[in-house]
């Protein structure tokens, strides 16, 4: 082995021993504007005017967005763009099919009208997947934190608001711990009512329907919701020791339509 291959061989072992470079977050700024100027928490978004004002501005962000390499990510800017990204796609598909009284009625098959989120309606860098794909396996299967129910948002009313502000990988965890306390302590939240010496605990169908990821993921579903309620609150819980049962609240499909 000559010199100049031996010198370039130990350079490429240099090369290679080095830590990866970072790669700088996606810029959600986009997002940002259009929650601005369209979203309450409280109504939901304002399709219609969404529509007619700022299609072109969110089609931009989706084009943006369809341009990231996740998996160079860090692994909390990666948790914070795939939320994003599941938001932005599901007011698009809204907004492209608008108007509609749920994102339900977007769907084709006839008796669960739920196969709007298994089309392919999500732009990425390897091509357009579903709504589905990205909360099951971008989300669920990769981070598992039940904290991401509280994030990704449906369209529908029952579904947990869309936060007022982009998620970003700096402060990822103290946004969904404060995305799981605000919901919770809602009004779509949690409601307390002695029955018997049961206390039950009335909350959101998506801790029956995602029941796993609680038990899984965390500490379970009772001990979740109490981590996040007021302390007045967590107190009668801890106060009813093993006498505490779940009931789920019917889950509204009416679409978050704030131009109503």
């Amino acid at each position: 082995m000559n010199v100049k291959t031996l010198t370039l061989l130990l350079f490429g072992l240099l090369l290679a021993a080095l830590p990866a470079a970072a790669v700088n977050p996606p810029d959600y700024k986009l997002w940002g504007d259009l929650l601005a100027k369209y979203y309450d928490p409280a109504k939901g978004m304002n399709y219609k005017a969404l529509k007619a004002n700022d299609k072109k501005t969110l089609d931009e962000l989706r084009r943006q967005l369809a341009q990231v390499d996740a998996g160079a990510l860090s692994k909390n800017d990666q948790l914070a763009y795939w939320i994003n990204l599941y938001n932005v796609s599901t007011v698009n598909v809204i907004v492209e099919s608008y108007p509609v009284k749920s994102i339900r009625d977007i769907s084709t098959d006839f008796i669960a009208h739920l196969n709007v989120f298994k089309k392919p309606s999500v732009q990425t860098r390897t091509g357009a997947i579903s709504l589905n794909d990205v909360e099951n396996e971008k989300l669920r299967d990769h981070f598992k934190d039940p904290r991401i129910h509280f994030a990704i948002n449906c369209a529908a009313k029952s579904c947990p608001p869309i936060r007022t502000e982009p998620y970003v990988g700096a402060r990822v965890a103290d946004q969904l711990d404060d995305q799981a306390r605000t919901f919770l302590n809602g009004p779509h939240g949690v409601r307390l009512e002695k029955s018997g010496g049961v206390l039950l605990l009335h909350t959101t169908k998506i801790m029956d329907w995602f029941k796993d990821d609680f038990e899984r993921w965390s500490a379970g579903r009772v001990k979740f919701i109490a981590f996040y309620l007021t302390p007045d609150k967590r107190k009668q819980i801890e106060a009813a020791g093993n006498q505490v049962d779940l009931k789920f609240d019917d889950y509204d499909w009416s679409l978050n339509d704030a131009s109503k």
